[in-house]
């Protein structure tokens, strides 16, 4: 061996060691071993030195990293929009969303960021009435209102369905709660952003509108103060008479449709293009009079529909009891029905005894559109939408023909009891948007539920998707907490927040973040492939109902308040793995 070689083989003996160093020195990775995590707060170390907002925080913050550096942005219900430092909490700049002069600003819409753009929703309101609503831009390089994009006040007026008559959109009977969504445009140097409104309360007349804000338009026609920049609108109802005999809108299946869920319409990617699900709430369903309440309608970026249903099929379509082959016939339009085995809904209180199925969903409250859907892939490569309803029903349906629904699977029980009545019925049992991941290739669906009485079980619901004699089908996995201890009776009495998924640790696995809302706040974090507890923190405040945590990294932004004062606050957290 000559003094080359004996070089060559010291030099791969020498690395043959560190190697065996180094594996004996750090563990390996064990999947099956539980982590679990802590909070660690950023800020505010102490509530007195937080920065506080007059009014509470309904829509949820966002994330801003336009200028090099990160920023949460905050929006305030009373119209006061502030960006913060995200690892300080430290004030950067507030402005307030402007308004007519005496009259006050109620923003609970989730704006949207596009590159340096705060796109924002809100309406104005004189003496209690909402009076308007208003699109505003903010530019987050100045930090200040957008000279370049005046005020947008929308308005719309579209046909009635009698072909008459015609239906304007009215500001006093229509609210903005459902997150703006932003659509990248080709040719475009901004794209589009929908607004959806529905009403906050049942006060007639009342319809779901969806707006498509096309911001180049907005931005180019700076001298005008028209609505140039509101290209399409679409009505759910186009009812320009809804007549109430009773207390509350809906009971009667009129009119309604409302698109209001919190985290808004949801947007997928679709051959070459992109489609758009909207979950509408009750009211009226008559498809022959386009009357879309109290289901999920597939659209095109143009906000063109057409429900695709059979029109022999759907010929005397009875909005009370809808034919099943009509229903199922509906390529772009799904209304819910209970599937094989479902018991009827029939709450303890003998509310729905003389009433079907939709009769029900339409007394108690129980729209469809209290959630947003998910569009899910499996392992054959069909694509299915998840939608939760009020109703405490899961619904498993064909992406690509909506009328198909493969599953329904009641995951909350109805609330309340012959001795425990419910106390607040027109909550339902889930408002949200589910989380999803892929645990050992199969699809599982996260839903969070609540429930307002003391006797029945309520938090989150894992269901796997599996394939039965070629079926897409939902099969029960976990539920936490676990339904037969004490905690599952305590815990969720009401709106948590939605759901947040990370994935987090050595073993990178899935796990869902949310907020159970008390006087201090609970957040819990679950992992997806079981359902086990991972982390528990009780937050400074509450939390908020129905806001979205906020992550970045490994950081969580909170919303939340101080019961005493109605002051609302973010707190922030890093989640770190216990040692």
């Amino acid at each position: 061996m000559n003094s080359i070689q004996r070089y060559f083989y010291s030099v791969i003996a020498l690395l043959a060691c560190l190697v065996l160093i180094a594996c004996s020195t750090v563990p390996a990775v064990n999947p099956d071993q539980p982590e679990f995590f802590k909070l660690v707060s950023l800020f505010p170390s102490d509530v007195k030195t937080s920065v506080m907002f007059d009014a509470s925080i309904i829509a949820s913050s966002i994330l801003d990293l336009s200028q090099g550096k990160a920023r949460i942005i905050v929006p305030a219900s009373n119209g006061e929009i502030a960006a913060l430092d995200a690892e300080t909490g430290a004030l950067i700049w507030k402005i307030n969303a402007p308004a007519p002069e005496g009259q006050q600003v109620q923003l609970i819409s989730t704006p949207v960021v596009i590159g340096n753009k705060l796109v924002t929703l809100y309406q104005c309101l004189e003496k209690g009435v909402r009076t308007s609503h208003r699109m505003a831009v903010i530019d987050l390089a100045k930090n200040k209102l957008d000279d370049n994009f005046p005020v947008l006040v929308l308005s719309a007026e579209k046909p009635a369905a009698d072909g008459i008559t015609t239906v304007k959109f009215n500001p006093p009977t229509a609210f903005s709660h459902a997150e703006l969504k932003h659509l990248p445009k080709s040719g475009t140097k901004l794209g589009t952003v929908y607004a959806a409104l529905g009403n906050s309360g049942d006060e007639q007349p009342f319809h779901g509108w969806i707006f498509e804000i096309d911001m180049d338009a907005w931005q180019l026609n700076q001298q005008k103060l028209g609505n140039s920049a509101i290209k399409n609108v679409l009505l759910t109802t186009p009812e320009s008479k809804c007549p109430v005999t009773m207390e509350y809108g809906t009971q009667e299946m009129i009119c309604g449709g409302g698109i209001w869920t919190p985290t808004g319409p949801g947007i997928y990617p679709s051959g070459d293009g992109f489609e758009i699900f909207v979950a509408t709430g009750n009211g009226q369903v008559d498809i022959n009079r386009h009357d879309y309440a109290n289901a999920v309608l597939r659209l095109k970026p143009g906000l063109q529909f057409d429900a695709g249903c059979d029109a022999m099929l759907c010929k005397n379509f009875d909005p009370k009891n809808p034919d099943e082959a009509c229903l199922s016939s509906c390529k772009n339009l799904f209304i819910p029905r209970l599937a094989e085995g479902n018991k009827p809904i029939k709450p303890a209180d003998g509310e729905c005894d003389n009433k079907n199925f939709w009769e029900c969903l339409a007394w108690l409250d129980y729209d469809l559109g209290s959630s947003t859907p998910v569009k899910i892939t499996l392992q054959d490569g069909r694509s299915v939408l998840v939608q939760a309803g009020k109703d405490g029903g899961a619904y498993l349906i064909d992406a690509d023909h909506l009328g198909t629904q493969y599953d329904r699977l009641q995951i909350a029980e109805i609330c309340g009891t012959a001795t425990d009545g419910c106390a607040r019925t027109w909550m339902g049992m889930i408002v949200t948007q589910p989380v999803h991941a892929l645990i050992n290739d199969e699809p599982v669906v996260v839903i969070p539920t609540f429930m307002p009485d003391k006797t029945h079980p309520a938090g989150l619901v894992a269901l796997k998707i599996t394939l039965e004699n070629g079926k897409p089908k939902f099969q029960r996995f976990w539920q936490f907490p676990n339904p037969a201890s004490t905690e599952s009776l305590q815990a969720f009495r009401s709106h948590p927040s939605i759901p947040q998924l990370l994935t987090l640790g050595k073993n990178a696995e899935p796990t869902v973040w949310i907020v159970d809302i008390k006087s201090n706040g609970i957040v819990y974090g679950v992992r997806v492939k079981d359902g086990l507890p991972i982390a528990k923190h009780i937050l400074k405040g509450t939390g908020r109902q129905l806001s979205t945590p906020l992550v970045y990294g490994n950081n969580i932004y909170i919303a939340s308040s101080i019961p005493s004062t109605g002051k609302a606050f973010i707190e922030a957290y890093r989640i770190e793995l216990e040692k």
